[in-house]
């Protein structure tokens, strides 16, 4: 259980999975330029990219002492803005939580961790953003 909230209406509790499905949706509406790696650099297998598994284990989604922290490591296409993918994702991923499960996210963090052109070519970018309060 990774967040849980009870009032006299009854008792809601979200798993790392309802985040990780939100992440998993806005990563595809990339359309394969952006896949979702692990910190090794290891992208996704053609199962996961079709929905057979899941890449929760690929994603760190830790309910801290500030509120939900989001870190997400991809894999990017040779060409593509990381800067407009980074951006795009960060603040998508902070309105859609938002949006779907009222928590608001403490901070987001995308890794890029590679370029793939005829070969993943290893990178280490972070790009993250916290809450501005």
């Amino acid at each position: 259980m990774l967040y849980r909230n009870e009032n006299e209406h009854g008792c809601i509790i979200l798993e790392k999975a309802v985040f990780a499905k939100i992440v998993t949706e806005i990563v595809a509406q990339f359309n394969g330029k952006v896949l979702i790696s692990n910190y090794k650099n290891k992208a996704t297998t053609f199962a996961a990219k079709i929905g057979v598994t899941d890449d929760i284990s690929n994603m760190d989604i830790v309910m801290g002492e500030k509120g939900l922290d989001v870190k997400l490591y991809i894999v990017v296409k040779f060409g593509t803005s990381i800067g407009m993918v980074t951006n795009t994702l960060i603040k998508d991923i902070h309105d859609k939580i938002y949006e779907f499960t009222s928590v608001e996210p403490n901070s987001v963090a995308i890794v890029v961790t590679g370029m793939i052109s005829k070969n993943i070519a290893r990178r280490n970018i972070e790009v993250r953003r916290g809450i501005e309060r």
